[in-house]
């Protein structure tokens, strides 16, 4: 090479460094306003759009006098019935839903992701062979003999023996991620556990409102009686068995709502625990349980920041954004790798020439990339920063959402003893209204007030007795108590 190529290739080389550090690419400025142009072009396309006539079906099939004969030999599956509780129900969502089949798929699916990204540090195997045809004879290098046909054959073997980190980031990037895809399952588990308790607390909590509607119709009937006797008698005037018979059409109505209420609360549990949705359930549990709250709120805010399941993904994130920049920093490195095989010239598997092997050893080291290789540490150790925050939002928000769940629950509990209190007054205050009114010394509107006042007197108590069941179970789930004890947990915890 003379001196004027040499300087030539210099002069190139340097122009393309020089290039290349200057072509770092800035994102351009961010617009705070929107731009009208993109919306007309919106709207332009919009209008140019050709709609499909479409006849709409203004034909109301509910209200057509031949339906069931429209419908044909379709008969709705038997219902059956089944007695339940709280552990029935949990066990038997848990068992058939199918969001957690889905999450144990995903597991699955990454635990073949990681044996993928381990298997780039396997050795490679790879056989060829070509066949050519040529218009004219040519003279086979090898024999000398002339043929228009030529073949070529080979088996080679590669081994990877250092790729800079970049493999090693990849496989413990897989691994973290079927560690998250692991997380998303118990999570799943869990999040599926406090539906299912929700809805069977939700059930119970509209049976009973049904009973305290029922109880107040008895109520409101005995009393319309009562005074119906007094108005026939002469006792009374005409105005106390209006009210009262309206008072009774009122109660009336919010019995057939709370039947209404626990009939949809019933076909919801039911879809949960994904059996018939026709299904009859019979409660085993007649009352609401009162368990025992024996946990401070620094436990409850120490154990949801230890066991907590975004907590943990996020703390996954942490170290797979730490995988990334190490795979990033692999385009600074050196790869190395070793290899061999044989190559023949024969349209035969079984003519190898056993003394046509090779042995190589080959080195490779990207000097200059144009700048990617710094753009992509950048960007890495931006997302870094990035996770590393998402993780401490994680934890403030859970510290949050477990304080205002066992605020919750302390508030609950005062309200059933409060609630409970109210009752038996509501309930003594409507006996002595009742008989002041048969005895001719009350007034009718203080047996409807008192009614009232007993209604919702019950109402309340049953609402603080499931917003307290149903707080505990928030609270848990809260705290990252799993669902489902599996076996991997004790080695975990060794």
């Amino acid at each position: 090479m003379n001196k004027y190529t040499y300087r030539i290739l210099a002069a190139t080389v340097v122009m393309a460094l020089s290039l290349g550090v200057g072509a770092e690419a800035k994102g351009s400025v961010t617009r705070t306003t929107t731009d009208p142009s993109i919306t007309e072009k919106a709207l332009a396309a919009q209008m140019n759009q050709v709609s499909k006539d479409k006849t709409v079906n203004f034909n109301n099939m509910l209200i057509q006098k031949n339906l069931a004969d429209s419908l044909g030999n379709v008969v709705a599956p038997e219902a059956s019935n089944l007695d339940i509780d709280l552990r029935g129900a949990v066990t038997t969502a848990i068992k058939n839903n199918r969001d957690i089949t889905i999450a144990d798929l995903q597991r699955k699916e990454a635990e073949a992701a990681v044996s993928q990204a381990a298997a780039a540090k396997n050795p490679s195997v790879s056989y060829s062979w070509t066949g050519n045809q040529f218009k004219t004879r040519v003279v086979s290098a090898t024999t000398g003999a002339m043929n228009n046909r030529s073949y070529s054959q080979g088996v080679n073997v590669s081994f990877p023996i250092w790729t800079g980190g970049n493999v090693e980031g990849q496989i413990n990037e897989a691994r973290y991620n079927k560690n998250i895809a692991d997380v998303n399952y118990y999570m799943t588990e869990a999040d599926t556990k406090l539906s299912a308790v929700k809805a069977y607390y939700t059930w119970l909590e509209d049976i009973k409102l049904a009973e305290v509607q029922d109880q107040s119709v008895s109520d409101y009937a005995s009393h319309l009686n009562n005074v119906q006797q007094q108005f026939d008698a002469g006792i009374v005037a005409k105005l106390d068995v209006l009210t009262s018979n309206v008072s009774l059409a009122n109660a009336k109505q919010s019995s057939i709502a709370a039947h209404n209420a626990r009939d949809v609360a019933e076909a919801n549990l039911n879809n949960i625990m994904r059996i018939p949705m026709n299904t009859k359930l019979n409660p085993l549990d007649k009352d609401f349980p009162e368990p025992d709250f024996d946990i401070t709120m620094d436990q409850a805010i120490l154990m949801a920041q230890k066991y907590r399941w975004e907590l943990i993904k996020a703390d996954y994130n942490v170290r797979i954004a730490n995988e990334q920049l190490r795979v990033a920093r692999s385009g600074y490195m050196p790869t190395f790798s070793v290899g061999g095989g044989y190559n023949w010239d024969s349209a035969a598997i079984s003519k190898i020439d056993k003394d046509d092997w090779a042995l190589k050893g080959t080195a490779s080291w990207n000097i200059w990339d144009g700048g990617a290789t710094q753009a992509k540490i950048k960007s890495a150790k931006e997302a870094i920063k990035v996770a590393q925050e998402d993780l401490l939002k994680a934890r403030e928000t859970v510290e949050l959402e477990v304080r205002q769940d066992y605020l919750n629950i302390l508030a609950y509990k005062e309200q059933i003893r409060a609630t409970e209190a109210a009752v038996a007054e509501a309930e003594e205050a409507y006996k002595i209204a009742t008989v002041r009114y048969q005895s001719g010394v009350g007034i009718n509107l203080d047996v409807l007030d008192a009614e009232l006042q007993l209604n919702t007197a019950r109402t309340n108590y049953i609402t603080a007795l499931y917003n307290y069941n149903i707080g505990l179970a928030t609270l848990e789930h809260a705290m990252g108590i799993p669902a489902v004890i599996h076996p991997e947990f004790a080695k975990a915890g060794k």
